[in-house]
């Protein structure tokens, strides 16, 4: 069972996932994802890196896939993903561990578009763009300072993974994750 809050995050989260909103969600739209995350974040599609965040999605679609039993079309609808995401990921449990926090981990590697092990504004703001927020630019930094717990001026990658967690998790109203796409 989820909740009004969940349903509304996994909502948004369908639609960001729905590149050619066609209002189905499949294997084109999950290497959409990550093409359009490589040319924002300037990755070089042949880098290991973005080998890493291609096998990340594709365990993270597998997983989803097998625990729905999906047919022969391949295809997710918003209600699917939902219960997939819901069944698969709220508590935490296995799954999140073997497919979703890998899959998120080797995105965050990308937008640390430097290297150093931080996420600064700057790459918060490319992968803002990456996954079509269209959040302002205050709204934006609004959101990392919420993030950034220790208030050190950058996200590390457990900041951030603190925060999709609360996002694809999570039902507390207030936790800072629920806007990581925006106001809900």
């Amino acid at each position: 069972m989820t909740t009004d809050l969940l349903d509304r995050k996994l909502e948004r989260a369908f639609a960001h996932l729905d590149a050619d909103d066609n209002g189905v969600i499949d294997e084109k739209d999950m290497i959409a994802l990550g093409s359009r995350l490589l040319t924002a974040l300037s990755e070089p599609a042949d880098s290991p890196k973005a080998a890493e965040v291609f096998r990340g999605l594709t365990d993270f679609w597998v997983d989803l896939f097998n625990e729905l039993g999906v047919g022969q079309d391949q295809k997710l609808t918003p209600v699917q993903y939902r219960d997939g995401m819901t069944r698969l990921y709220k508590d935490g449990g296995p799954a999140y561990d073997r497919s979703f926090r890998p899959m998120m981990k080797a995105i965050l590697t990308v937008v640390d578009t430097n290297g150093d092990g931080h996420i600064s504004p700057e790459e918060f703001h490319k992968a803002q763009l990456a996954f079509d927020t269209r959040l302002e630019p205050a709204a934006a930094d609004t959101l990392f300072a919420r993030i950034d717990k220790n208030h050190d001026g950058y996200l590390s990658v457990d900041e951030l993974l603190d925060a999709v967690r609360e996002y694809y998790t999570g039902d507390d109203e207030d936790a800072p994750g629920n806007l990581l796409f925006g106001e809900l």
